[in-house]
């Protein structure tokens, strides 16, 4: 398969303030953290709930933990308080689902400009994806954290027959009107990841798609091999974790080299770690994509 690329839609300033901005909120995070090692228990919930509240009624400029962790010196808290307070933040993050869900409801009740860098989002379909599916016959094809339906819709042009889950309902919506006005029909779960029935030998297509999935996870990779028909493919397309290319830390990248081992009960029938543009559209970002097959 030939390599897909993406133009760069940011300025080379613009990219390097972002990554500033990034790299300001994750050196914050990480000292504040570990100021916070001494101290002692505390209420999760209790402070979980403080945040998803704040963060639900509170509008911020694409970066909520930054805009938490100012929140919190103004209320007058000491470094070691507002340290424990966001660590803790940063790993329900990424534990619970209420807070990404959150954050994608607020991403796409905005209009959308089409512009990756100003949305949070693509709205055209993968590239990766219209290259691996072109002249391969239509079957079954689940999309994994779907948003508002860009592959799913594309997957349906294409004949295939598209069901997709996702923990925004508001994209959910958008999914299922984007799917109205192709002409075409989808069906759609709001669920989590843990909450949605992959079911058995179901799906000739598994497509994951910047959706943040638990790849790491042997349970949940194993749940993927079994719902797949034999000689079914997992598509998957991510972040790579890259000192040179921050994330904020409530994005789930993937170890570099990793992938492969997580999926080693598959045939791989292509693999690459490249520099390329993420769902959000700039700037540059180290992704890795992988065909897996799962043998018959």
């Amino acid at each position: 398969m030939t390599n897909t690329k993406r133009a760069n839609i940011t300025s080379e300033g613009s990219g390097r303030d972002f990554r500033l901005r990034l790299a300001v909120v994750i050196s914050a995070v990480l000292v504040l953290s570990a100021l916070a090692i001494a101290q002692g228990p505390v209420d999760e919930d209790a402070i979980w709930k403080d945040f998803i509240a704040w963060f639900k009624s509170t509008p911020t400029d694409g970066n909520p933990l930054g805009a938490y962790a100012a929140k919190l010196e103004k209320e007058g808290l000491s470094k070691a308080e507002a340290g424990q307070r966001m660590a803790l933040v940063v790993r329900l993050f990424s534990e619970r689902p209420e807070g990404t869900e959150v954050h994608y409801d607020r991403a796409y009740s905005r209009p959308a400009t089409g512009n990756p860098a100003e949305d949070g989002f693509a709205s055209a379909p993968s590239e990766f994806l219209a290259e691996a599916v072109k002249g391969r016959k239509a079957g079954s094809a689940l999309d994994v954290g779907m948003g508002q339906g860009r592959n799913a819709v594309y997957l349906a042009r294409q004949g295939w027959d598209v069901t997709g889950f996702d923990l925004s309902q508001v994209g959910l919506d958008a999914a299922r009107a984007n799917a109205g006005k192709a002409g075409v029909s989808i069906r759609t779960e709001k669920a989590a990841y843990d909450q949605f029935d992959f079911g058995v030998e179901k799906w000739d297509l598994i497509v994951i798609v910047f959706a943040w999935a638990p790849v790491e996870d042997p349970s949940f990779v194993a749940k993927l091999r079994r719902s797949l028909r034999p000689g079914g493919l997992v598509l998957f397309e991510h972040f790579i974790k890259d000192a040179n290319h921050p994330y904020p830390p409530m994005v789930r990248a993937t170890e570099p080299g990793k992938l492969r081992d997580y999926f080693s009960e598959f045939d791989i029938d292509f693999y690459e770690e490249t520099d390329g543009i993420g769902d959000w559209g700039g700037p540059g970002s180290r992704l890795v994509r992988m065909i897996a097959r799962k043998r018959s």
